[in-house]
């Protein structure tokens, strides 16, 4: 039993995807031929069952569409980059810089143009490429890090050699006075 729930699950069975059209042309066909009943079920089953919903977001320009997880996750996308856009004409106006040829940036939520398999294909590469650009800027971070607690080690190992300095100073000082203070008696 505990083998049982350890064991990776099974691969997933193989999937065709066929066009609609070409799905009732088959259902047509099979029904046509008098085909068992279960197996026109099973199609008209298939076919009842609802399309999935795919969004994407298109920024204006060839080959700017981009797929997204879900409507909401689409809209949220599009937002963020007219707000960039925003934002970057704003730092534009205020260093002073010409906006007159600036285009405010247009990016609009579109069902989304692939068919599923396409659709998550291209959105889990473009997650890998950029967890692969977070993972390096992570690494960059870190040797940053190291450096700047190297520096500090250093920064504080000079201020305790400066505290030894001054103290000695300090003693020396104390000592050099009462000195004086005898003489001047």
């Amino acid at each position: 039993m505990l083998e049982e729930m350890a064991a990776p699950s099974p691969p997933a069975a193989e999937v065709v995807t066929v066009h609609r059209i070409l799905a009732e042309a088959a259902l047509a066909a099979l029904e046509d031929k008098g085909a068992p009943p279960s197996e026109v079920l099973a199609l008209r089953g298939i076919l009842a069952e609802p399309a999935p919903q795919l969004w994407a977001i298109h920024s204006v320009g060839p080959g700017e569409e981009y797929p997204c997880l879900n409507r909401e996750d689409a809209e949220h996308r599009a937002q963020e980059l007219r707000a960039t856009g925003d934002t970057m004409k704003a730092e534009r106006i205020a260093r002073g810089e010409s906006i007159e040829h600036w285009h405010d940036w247009v990016t609009n939520v579109i069902p989304s143009p692939w068919e599923p398999a396409e659709h998550f294909e291209i959105m889990a590469q473009e997650w890998m490429d950029d967890a692969d650009q977070l993972r390096s800027e992570v690494i960059k971070l870190m040797d940053q890090n190291k450096e700047l607690l190297e520096s500090l080690t250093n920064l504080v190992g000079l201020a305790k050699l400066g505290a030894a300095q001054l103290g000695k100073y300090h003693a020396a000082l104390a000592h050099a006075e009462s000195v004086i203070a005898k003489a001047t008696q």
